[in-house]
């Protein structure tokens, strides 16, 4: 079923709780953009609310508010929102879709400096379970608003997010490729960044090894370096990395929305991956690069050369994230409790020959990301923050965000959606009835 607007979500939603239990086993799904791997944006059996024709984004200069419905593309928002001279904290790659990317949290070239992307969020429009609309904010439904920080799909349908509103920019946009030999100084630069403070906020950096099969049976590196203040002389560490040969260099200045549309994530591929917290420490990420490596070469070994292509995503997440949310009236993502600097090790694996060749690739990064956490533990360095939009359904996301933060959750959603409907009617997605 697909929704022009929130009137016709608040019709659908009105009728859910009194259709269906004595007509078989169906439930429903709710897609705002439409991307993720966890097949949690579409339902056999059952009924699929498609909310993306809903994708306007219009800036309202009064309140400094971005008003962006939840059915966008983030290359589409930024468009719109770039041609009323603003930009938003929300998604680097261009085709992920606005609704999830918010309510998983949000990472951005912004974070540094302004946290998640949730924790921009200053209005959430939601339709809940009995089909009213509610607005929540830090003056009405405060609960509602701070649950849905990194809460995800378990209180109501958000139709529109409103955002606090920045002057657009020209950011400095900096790609570099690298030899597999260069590790050791891409690690270095990568532990630097996340220890970084305020005053460097304006610098991100994220970097990635990763195994390409199109181009190369050897593993890369990959760099982007962003300064959204669109200066290019900044003194980083970064520039230790301009010093090696790369295979590939780019740098430029661009628009977010220019930058977010040359990003896509691809598709038609079987894919899966995993994501962990570790503390800024040089041994776990050089482990890191070593467990890939053998994940590479075993899946090589079993399934062919030709037939995957990986990523490890390293990005840092300091304590200012934490800071930042309290600041900004809390989220749900428990980061304020870190001890310190971190690293977000994310792994993903794309298969493209068969379902077989993707369960052998699926164990396998199910044994590296054990590998991962264990030597963390091990050391002393695991964080407890499994990150929502990045985890396998494996993950008990939800749950990390610890104790307190679940407990807040699950009174919230038995006030908003008292007879359970987005537990039990709508599966799809990180369950608070799940978690543990």
């Amino acid at each position: 079923m697909k929704i022009k607007s929130t009137h016709g979500g608040r019709t659908m939603r009105g009728n859910i709780p009194d259709t269906g239990y004595g007509a078989g086993d169906w439930h429903i799904a709710v897609r705002s953009g439409g991307h993720g791997w966890q097949l949690n944006n579409n339902i056999e059996n059952g009924v699929t609310i498609d909310l993306t024709h809903m994708n306007s984004s219009v800036y309202d200069k009064d309140a400094n508010v971005a008003r962006v419905d939840t059915g966008g593309h983030w290359q589409y928002v930024y468009k719109d929102l770039d041609d009323q001279g603003v930009v938003v904290v929300g998604g680097r790659d261009g085709n992920v879709g606005v609704g999830g990317f918010l309510l998983g949290g949000g990472t951005s070239f912004f974070s540094p400096a302004r946290g998640f992307g949730a924790d921009n969020v200053v209005n959430y429009e939601v339709v809940l379970s009995n089909g009213t609309i509610v607005n929540a904010n830090k003056s009405s439904n405060a609960d509602l608003w701070k649950s849905l920080k990194g809460g995800g799909p378990n209180f109501g349908i958000v139709t529109r997010f409103d955002l606090e509103a920045m002057p657009t920019r020209k950011l400095h946009y900096e790609v570099r490729f690298l030899p597999v030999n260069a590790t050791d100084a891409v690690i270095d630069t990568l532990v630097e960044f996340a220890d970084y403070d305020m005053s460097m906020a304006d610098n991100a950096l994220v970097t990635y090894l990763t195994y390409n099969s199109t181009q190369s049976t050897e593993i890369m590196l990959g760099t982007i370096f962003v300064n959204t203040a669109g200066e290019d002389n900044v003194t980083t560490a970064y520039d230790n990395l301009r010093k090696i040969p790369a295979l590939l260099e780019s740098s430029e200045k661009k628009t977010l929305a220019e930058a977010a549309a040359g990003s896509q994530v691809g598709g038609g591929v079987w894919a899966s991956g995993a994501t962990l917290l570790y503390r800024n420490d040089k041994s776990i990420l050089q482990y890191a690069a070593k467990t890939h490596e053998n994940f590479v070469k075993s899946l090589q070994n079993s399934i062919g050369e030709d037939a995957f292509d990986t990523m490890i995503f390293l990005q840092p997440v300091t304590k200012d994230y934490g800071r930042i949310a309290q600041e900004k009236g809390g989220n749900m993502l428990g980061l304020e409790n870190m001890a310190g600097n971190a690293v977000m090790w994310t792994a993903a694996v794309f298969v493209k020959t068969n379902e077989a060749d993707f369960a052998i690739a699926e164990q396998r990064l199910n044994e590296m990301s054990s590998f991962m956490n264990d030597f963390a533990e091990s050391i002393g360095g695991a964080e407890d923050l499994v990150y929502l939009n990045y985890a396998s359904s494996r993950q008990d996301s939800l749950g990390s965000y610890g104790a307190k933060s679940l407990e807040y959750m699950r009174k919230v959603a038995e006030k908003y959606d008292p007879e359970g409907i987005f537990q039990t009617r709508v599966p799809g997605g990180f369950k608070l009835s799940r978690a543990a």
